[in-house]
């Protein structure tokens, strides 16, 4: 069956800048770890940056204060996270559209590298349809180890933990009518799924990349 859906990246795309480092600075405001952590959290990033370590390891690194900790007591600083910190800073224009898209009837998804976790709540809070993110892995006794589950959800992942929710259901994307919005080269594959393609402040490899693509536009929100 065929569905209409629109698909919101996360970071850049809804909100500005990147949620794990504000997540990390959230953690040592709530002394879950400490200033020195952050310090590595940054140092991390700057690696990925380089394309001296994979997103992975930087991700890992940076949420690595979550190991031991239970899945009830990361629940809790999620919900913190996300109603101080990530929905106070959603674009409003970002929400117009989420809105728009909820009144055609479409099925409106956050599809995101960042950690599914803190972006539950935010996905209750928009009352969204659904959500696709990087997911840490939770031990059987409960507690998260510290790793990522599976791999990082960026790029062609984006794409491929969509088609394996919609295989589950029977669903296809009407790509006639779906929309997806994104800010990153990353997100390339998930705007190729639909015919309108959003570059929301987009970064110059993803306006590259999308030359001679069909249904783009560009906004800037802020």
């Amino acid at each position: 069956m065929q569905k209409s859906y629109a698909l919101f990246d996360f970071d850049g795309t809804l909100i500005k800048g990147d949620s794990i480092i504000s997540f990390c600075f959230y953690a040592v405001k709530k002394r879950l770890c400490s200033p020195l952590h952050l310090l590595k959290a940054a140092a991390l990033g700057a690696l990925y940056m380089s394309h001296v370590i994979t997103a992975e390891k930087s991700k890992q690194g940076s949420l690595s204060f979550l190991k031991g900790r239970s899945a009830s007591e990361v629940d809790k600083i999620a919900q913190g996270f996300a109603h101080d910190v990530l929905i106070p800073r959603l674009y409003p224009q970002g929400v117009e559209e989420i809105r728009m898209h909820q009144k055609a009837g479409r099925e409106v998804w956050l599809i995101s590298a960042s950690t599914a976790f803190y972006l539950e709540p935010v996905k209750k809070h928009l009352k969204l349809n659904g959500l696709i993110g990087t997911r840490m892995h939770v031990q059987e006794d409960g507690t998260y180890s510290g790793l990522i589950d599976g791999h990082n959800c960026r790029g062609v992942e984006k794409t491929l933990r969509l088609a394996e929710v919609l295989a589950a259901t029977d669903c296809m994307v009407d790509y006639a009518d779906s929309y997806a919005y994104g800010d990153t080269a990353g997100d390339i594959p998930m705007l190729m799924l639909c015919q309108h393609k959003t570059a929301v402040n987009p970064r110059k490899k993803l306006q590259k990349g999308l030359i001679g693509a069909d249904g783009v536009r560009t906004v800037s929100w802020g």
